[in-house]
């Protein structure tokens, strides 16, 4: 049975998913695409709110600290990604294409530099609704360090890393092993990629995306769960 398609932007901290996928939305707004923030709890169903809420409340604002392992993180953000996509994202594509600001992948190009092996990965995220389609957004890491230096996460910064200060120097390449990850991750899946370039401004950025998730839409129509 066809649906409409479920695309994702993924690319590392600071590459401006967020905003990049609510503009480049509104500019799609002729063929229905909606965004959808990747923590929105669901709208759907008030029993799975009251069980998200908590879960987004831990994942994104309880602050970073060392004192639980990256196992316990790895699998209460598959258990998000798991409700999102069933509670939020499926919901919403009954009414046309959805774009979310990233998905479980940059967590997956990190668990492997943690020392994750691959099948470790897969079980893990084995259920996590996987996107139509998915377009990385390539940016610098020096780039990213001038965007957020001051805004920066330790996490961000690689505190699950095996940095001893954390700092510029982490960050950089923290952010480049990852980018790195994401690249092969991409020619592997036969993601579209997008090479931001260093200064183009949000509203270049936004109506190249768009065009080229129009192209996506309106020339290579999926079946739901289906990979180009």
């Amino acid at each position: 049975m066809s649906t409409a398609p479920f695309l994702v932007l993924e690319g590392p901290d600071g590459a401006g998913k967020t905003t990049l996928a609510a503009r480049a939305a509104e500019l799609l707004a002729d063929l229905g695409v909606r965004h959808v923030n990747r923590r929105q709890v669901s709208t759907h169903s008030a029993y799975a709110a009251t069980l998200m809420e908590p879960l987004a409340r831990m994942l994104w604002h309880s602050g970073d600290a060392p004192d639980l392992s990256d196992a316990f993180w790895a699998h209460l953000q598959a258990s998000w990604f798991t409700a999102h996509g069933e509670q939020v994202v499926a919901p919403a594509l009954k009414a046309g294409p959805v774009l979310v600001d990233g998905w479980y992948f940059k967590l997956a190009s990190r668990l492997a530099g943690q020392g994750w092996r691959t099948d470790e990965i897969d079980r893990l995220f084995a259920r996590v609704r996987r996107p139509d389609y998915t377009i990385l957004l390539d940016v610098d890491p020096e780039v990213l360090w001038e965007r957020k230096s001051g805004r920066l996460r330790p996490a961000e910064l690689g505190m699950h890393g095996t940095y001893t200060n954390l700092g510029r120097a982490s960050f950089l390449d923290y952010q480049q092993r990852g980018l790195d990850r994401l690249r092969a991750t991409a020619a592997a899946e036969g993601w579209r990629v997008m090479k931001i370039p260093v200064g183009e401004d949000l509203d270049t950025t936004a109506h190249c995306a768009a065009a080229l998730i129009r192209d996506l839409i309106t020339t290579a129509p999926t079946t739901a769960g289906e990979r180009p």
